[in-house]
């Protein structure tokens, strides 16, 4: 009797392209100059060098290591009528990406001397490099245009989407048809079953390098041979037509059923007992995790998507010792209102929770996932935290109040010491939004500042601004230990034909 019936539900993919070395290249970014070429002195370098506004670059920050930040690509696709579509710039500034895509917009396409023109194929140019600690106008001299593997049953497919879908379900039901039953069994599981593939396709079209990742290490191993045993594919990847190697990456899931019973029992106590075992905090069987079991059915309850970690019950409390401000982290609005709900429904005072603190936050776990099933759980205690506090004034008698201060304080830093001129150094029109994010150490220290414009200088400007705040005057504490947290804030300023130099409102994007 065949005990389980595989049916692929979801499927998430991320390709790119393989690091490895080969032939003489030392990684694929030296390959696409091979091919490229890239000129300071070509016809494309000069026709950019035209119309890329120079003061976007004098300030461009060249600060990553990593080798494939040091340049600014432009990739497109090509549609039925031969015509460019989908134009995407990589640089970290919306300003310089819009004006190196107007550009190119009005450029001949026949200049380039594409040689294949083929919805099957994504095109890429250089467009800027570095030299020395400047970004220049560098571009390609010829473009380089990338084919994904074809694999037996997708040669028929007319355009990149096509493969790629193509691909992604045949490696799928490769898996599901051949994945050992018996392997499934004895990692204990029902349900959805989450799956990560990973392995390269030589020039050849060979599979290797396989490196995939299931819930068990046996699972795992079994998942690796599968894979390896994936047919190459009838045409390798190529790059400018030749071979090229290529590396895929995806995750599949699939549903376990089985119509065997004493399997479902063995299953249920092995989660429970790993339950116990994994985290000895969490418990299926407190007061609070019957309650939701009783408005959760179990068939509400293996719907539901966890996409990072656990769901969890988020709460204030008054002064007159009640909850309020009541959230999750839900991944839906319609999931948050049930839990909340069904939250609130239980007797508050069977928490115990003593002493109360008005500005501190309260949570509970509430669903987490174990071998890719859902369990209602919950904890004896909740786990406290204390938000920080920016400086001595923002002491305050509750949570808002507290993070109102800190925000206005933060507000006022920022927009005060922000020079007024800095909106002559962009083109853009309108409200300019720009972001910024920095953490605070369990010393109340400001680190690891990122700030995000249109365009450098502004950047810079405002990543100095936020690197000059000083230490705050206490740091964060979960369960009365300090610890790290991360503040994310946007705000806008009007430019252009705006006569008053006006900041929109500083909003607090969600986060720690």
């Amino acid at each position: 009797m065949k005990y389980f019936l595989f049916f692929i539900l979801f499927i998430n993919s991320i390709i790119g392209f393989s690091q490895n070395d080969y032939q003489t290249f030392a990684d694929k970014y030296d390959e696409f100059i091979s091919y490229a070429k890239p000129d300071k002195n070509n016809n494309l370098s000069k026709y950019f060098a035209k119309r890329i506004n120079s003061s976007l670059l004098d300030h461009y920050k060249i600060n990553d290591t990593i080798k494939n930040k040091k340049f600014v690509y432009l990739t497109f696709k090509i549609d039925q009528q031969n015509k460019v579509t989908n134009i995407i710039v990589n640089s970290p500034y919306s300003e310089l990406n819009k004006n190196i895509r107007e550009a190119f917009i009005n450029y001949n396409i026949e200049d380039l001397n594409i040689p294949e023109k083929n919805q099957l194929n994504t095109y890429a140019l250089q467009i800027l490099s570095t030299e020395g600690d400047k970004m220049i106008i560098n571009c390609s001299t010829n473009v380089v245009f990338d084919k994904l593997p074809v694999f037996e049953g997708c040669e028929s497919a007319v355009n990149k989407t096509k493969l790629s879908n193509c691909l992604l379900n045949k490696i799928s039901e490769h898996v599901a048809n051949n994945i050992s039953p018996a392997e499934i069994k004895k990692a204990k599981i029902l349900g959805s079953l989450n799956l990560r593939v990973k392995f390269s396709v030589n020039e050849q079209g060979e599979i290797e390098q396989v490196n995939c990742k299931a819930p068990t290490d046996s699972l795992t191993k079994e998942l690796n041979h599968v894979v390896a045993l994936f047919p190459k594919a009838k045409i390798p990847a190529t790059r400018n037509g030749n071979p090229t190697s290529f590396v895929y990456e995806k995750t599949i899931s699939l549903e376990i059923e089985s119509d065997n019973e004493k399997y479902k029992e063995e299953v249920n106590e092995y989660q429970e007992n790993l339950l116990n075992v994994s985290d000895e905090f969490l418990n299926p069987n407190t007061e609070l995790a019957f309650h939701f079991k009783k408005y959760i059915s179990a068939e509400e309850l293996d719907k539901i998507l966890l996409l990072k970690g656990p769901i969890n019950i988020y709460f204030n409390i008054d002064k007159k010792g009640k909850p309020i401000n009541f959230k999750t982290n839900a991944y839906t609005s319609e999931l948050n209102d049930k839990l909340v709900g069904i939250f609130k429904k239980f007797p508050f005072e069977k928490l115990n929770i003593k002493p109360v603190n008005t500005i501190d936050s309260y949570s509970y776990p509430l669903i987490i996932n174990r071998l890719n099933k859902n369990i209602i759980v919950s904890s004896d205690k909740p786990s406290i935290h204390t938000p920080p506090f920016f400086d001595k004034d923002c002491e305050s008698s509750n949570s808002k109040e507290l993070y109102d201060c800190m925000n206005q304080s933060i507000k006022n830093l920022v927009v005060n010491n922000f020079k007024r001129t800095i909106r002559n150094k962009t083109k853009l029109k309108g409200v300019i939004n720009v972001r910024f994010s920095f953490q605070i150490d369990d010393k109340g220290k400001i680190i690891n500042v990122k700030a995000f414009a249109p365009n450098a200088e502004i950047c810079n400007e405002l990543e100095q601004i936020i690197k000059s705040i000083p230490d705050v005057y206490k740091p964060a504490y979960l369960n009365g230990k300090a610890i790290i947290t991360t503040r994310k804030y946007s705000f806008g300023f009007n430019v252009g034909n705006s006569t008053v130099d006006e900041f929109k409102s500083l909003r607090k994007t969600p986060g720690p």
